[in-house]
């Protein structure tokens, strides 16, 4: 069973494989969205973007970025994931609402 570490809560959690990664965050109480953006957020649908991830570790763990991640992400580090869209294959560790550069 897939463990998710989220480094800024020190929290870390199974999952199901194929779990999805926003979901994993949300249901053991770790904040994907700051401010305004948890009420005002696409709820899962890749189109806001707020839901971004840094992967530390554990990359190659996660399902291939999606067409929405490549268009809302673009210029941003492989490492960096949009949760919403991302299924959980293996272990990882990430960090919740990474500074954006």
């Amino acid at each position: 069973m897939p463990t998710v570490e989220f480094l800024n809560e020190a929290k870390t959690v199974d999952c199901g494989q194929y779990a999805n990664l926003r979901k994993v965050a949300q249901l053991n109480g770790v904040a994907v969205y700051r401010g305004i953006w948890q009420k005002l957020n696409c709820h899962g649908n890749g189109l806001c973007a707020k839901c971004v991830m840094e992967v530390v570790e554990g990359t190659e763990n996660l399902s291939p970025r999606t067409w929405r991640e490549r268009f809302r992400l673009r210029g941003q580090p492989g490492s960096r994931r949009l949760s919403c869209q991302c299924q959980v294959l293996g272990d990882l560790t990430c960090i919740t609402a990474p500074a954006l550069d």
